[in-house]
């Protein structure tokens, strides 16, 4: 597995006794960060290295076996932090910082006017993000445009753009150039399976229950209508259960908008099926940053993971990606989940691998639980 080449501009200037870098991305996240330790070897008596907060950063890597071939962009941002620091023998300082989206979730949406009407999701992330100086690429089917869309007084330029995509089940993550990408989730495949054995280095799963529950139950109200009136709108009631849970742990969900029957269910399935989804990750480190086809491991890609020894064999989405390179050499550590875990809006229809009522197929603990009990009876009989 080749190494990767990478470069570090800090204020346009090409830096190279840097020891470690760490680059994360994350679908949940709509902009990347960065990490890099850097050694002083040009400063001499009592001078500091030429690196503040707020200055620029650029990252890129390529495949040492590829030479001359194009780089791939990680970063383009700042600096948010700087630490220099100093022994008898060395200067050091510590960077860290994200993209240039980043300025999104700090500050505030500033707009006049603070209200639109029929606006899809793309051109109100390019309003939004336009005092920023950061792009916006869409390659998702918006669906119609919202109807109205306005500033809530003192949210983030994230915050309102983050309520229009939940209402069209859209995610907006780091593009690796310091710009926004909007996309439904789940999107692409990774071209390089995850296999226990063959490229996995380490692998971890975390089976979380405290979230999850025996049945769900909406409770709502309804509008009266020449049709409907009495009980039938004053007590509506959606339940689903999720077997899994072996024991009685009931949540009740109240005071939410008006809901007839069919909608009540729903919603009840989509709090299901999403604290299934929830309930369960995986991480997965392997060596080098790239697939087998030579590409960078993907965000927001499903990816095969066939890991036995955390009963685990099914399609999984790529959920975060952290790329580390230093003195424990070249790796990336992916964690996994069921896109159920980010699911945004209970409206719309469950997909169908998701597997319905209590998760199904896309739920991890419950295809944990089941080959437990296999494996502790196989353990007990003494088979091997």
């Amino acid at each position: 597995m080749p190494s990767e080449i990478v470069s570090l501009k800090i204020g346009g200037l090409a830096w190279k006794g840097w020891e470690d870098v760490t680059i994360t991305r994350a679908v949940d996240a709509v902009s990347g960060s960065f990490e890099v330790a850097l050694a002083d070897r040009w400063s001499h008596d009592e001078t500091v290295l030429p690196i503040a907060a707020t200055m620029p950063v650029s990252i890129l890597t390529r495949a040492s076996d590829t030479p001359g071939a194009q780089a791939d962009q990680l970063i383009r941002g700042y600096i948010d932090q700087a630490k220099p620091a100093f022994g008898a023998t060395d200067h050091k300082i510590a960077i860290s910082g994200r993209d240039a989206s980043a300025d999104l979730v700090d500050c505030a949406a500033v707009h006049k006017p603070g209200e639109w009407k029929n606006l899809t999701c793309s051109r109100l992330a390019e309003i939004l993000a336009a005092p920023f100086g950061v792009a916006v690429r869409c390659e998702a089917s918006e669906g119609a445009a919202i109807p109205v869309h306005k500033i809530e007084p003192g949210e983030t330029a994230w915050e309102c753009l983050e309520r229009a995509l939940r209402q069209r089940e859209l995610l907006a993550m780091p593009d690796s150039r310091g710009g926004i990408l909007i996309n439904a989730i789940g999107t692409g495949r990774a071209t390089t399976a995850l296999v226990q054995g063959q490229n996995i280095l380490s692998a971890s799963a975390d089976y979380d229950a405290k979230g999850r529950y025996s049945e769900y139950r909406v409770l709502a109200q309804n509008k009266g209508t020449d049709d409907e009136h009495g009980d039938a709108v004053a007590a509506v009631l959606g339940i689903s259960r999720d077997e899994t849970m072996g024991r009685y742990r009931p949540k009740v969900i109240t005071g939410e908008a008006p809901k007839d029957k069919a909608t009540a269910q729903r919603r009840a399935d989509w709090e299901n099926s999403v604290c299934a989804g929830r309930s369960a990750s995986v991480e997965v480190t392997v060596q080098g940053w790239r697939q087998g086809d030579g590409t960078l491991w993907p965000l927001n890609a499903m990816c095969r993971a066939v890991i036995p020894y955390l009963f685990l064999d099914q399609d999984l989405m790529i959920g975060k990606v952290v790329h580390k390179l230093g003195s424990g050499g070249t790796t990336t550590t992916l964690t996994l989940r069921s896109p159920l875990a980010y699911a945004q809006e209970f409206e719309k229809h469950l997909k169908a691998d998701k597997g319905g009522k209590g998760g199904g197929k896309g739920d991890l603990l419950t295809g944990a639980v089941e080959l437990s009990k296999d494996e502790q009876a196989r353990i007990l009989a003494g088979q091997k």
